[in-house]
């Protein structure tokens, strides 16, 4: 599956380090799997990475920022407690996040419950009184993953995002702990390739193992598989005469979760072809049953009730996002050839209600 989640009641640290170990992110009060991401108007693949922190030795810059942090500022390590002052630079990093945000960071860290089953412990950094950089990170047993980390942009000089993942990793080596997990890069060049320099990584990979970061070929990953159908798809449809559209979905991850899954889109990249009396018309390829689907979809008209997190600016302004929840409605072809989406998006054009999209 795409998408998978799961919120658990009780957590050993063992057994965190099993869903670590396995592909699984912590988001707020509950772990789940991604394999796709929409941001920065493309589609792309996630993928995780580790680092052995028994093969960690920090570099002569790190060292460097390390010293000058902690020449002229004060570092304390604690359990996470989330007060005024770190919500304040929460929401002063909100405008650069991407994706889909929480819109507070208590809510980032426990959604508003007095706890959860996450041990999740803060690195502070303060000048004097004032609170210039704290990160977030979990506990297991032999790992520990960084979920978050925050700085007062008027201190960006002295890297702080930096200095709080190097002290997130001194204290996984000082507990003996063997595995850091920073979250995930994409298959892609992208901003989340700082996180490379904090030494080698591991990436999990198709097969389930991990293996050596500079091994990875994006040609194995599901985004790259999205991208060459869909390419083929629109050759066909516009052989055919059409002028489709293909979009981005960000909210393709709705359609795996809660029992109301079953009636949200699910294609991260559909394609419209115009539209008639029952709807907007999309074609797309799913990459779970490696087939091709033709469906109408309709905007959901109670999204508020099931969307609990603000889209990032980039998702409600951007040009290339599909920007709604959809609701899918009659679908005409679900997990067909190539062929047969294009002979039925074919008997679609002869529909006399049928409005055809434009690229205009």
């Amino acid at each position: 599956m795409l998408v998978q989640t799961h919120f658990p009641r009780s957590l050993s640290r063992s057994r965190y380090d099993q869903y670590l170990a396995s592909g699984w992110f912590r988001g707020s009060v509950m772990l789940y799997k991604m394999d796709l991401l929409c941001i920065d108007e493309r589609l792309f693949s996630v993928v995780n990475i580790r680092m052995n922190l028994e093969n960690h030795e920090p570099t002569n810059r790190q060292r460097k920022i390390m010293r000058r942090v902690e020449s002229r500022f004060t570092v304390t390590y604690g359990h996470a407690q989330p007060n005024a002052n770190k919500e304040a630079l929460y929401a002063q990093h909100k405008a650069r996040f991407k994706g889909f945000i929480h819109n507070t960071l208590t809510e980032y860290l426990s959604a508003g419950f007095q706890g959860t089953v996450f041990d999740t412990r803060e690195v502070c950094v303060y000048e004097g009184d004032r609170l210039i950089a704290v990160s977030y990170f979990d506990l297991g047993e032999q790992s520990m993953a960084s979920l978050l980390g925050l700085y007062d942009e008027d201190y960006g000089k002295f890297s702080l995002g930096t200095y709080t993942l190097l002290k997130e990793i001194e204290y996984g080596k000082r507990t003996g702990r063997k595995w850091f997990y920073p979250g995930y890069i994409l298959d892609q060049q992208s901003d989340f390739d700082y996180k490379l320099k904090l030494g080698p990584m591991e990436h999990y990979t198709s097969n389930k193992r991990w293996a050596k970061l500079e091994n990875f070929k994006p040609e194995t990953t599901t985004s790259h598989q999205i991208h060459q159908a869909t390419k083929t798809l629109m050759d066909g449809l516009k052989d055919l005469g059409l002028s489709p559209k293909p979009w981005l979905y960000p909210y393709f991850s709705m359609g795996y979760m809660g029992p109301w899954s079953a009636f949200f889109l699910r294609l991260p990249v559909p394609i419209e072809l115009g539209h008639d009396v029952e709807g907007m018309v999309v074609a797309g390829f799913d990459p779970e049953s490696s087939g091709y689907t033709l469906m109408h979809i309709h905007p959901c008209p109670d999204a508020s009730q099931f969307l609990n997190m603000e889209p990032s600016s980039e998702f409600q302004n951007g040009e290339a996002y599909l920007n709604h929840l959809y609701q899918t409605g009659d679908t005409l072809l679900a997990q067909g050839s190539l062929d047969e989406v294009l002979e039925l998006s074919a008997c679609w054009t002869q529909r006399p209600d049928a409005l055809f999209s434009s690229c205009d």
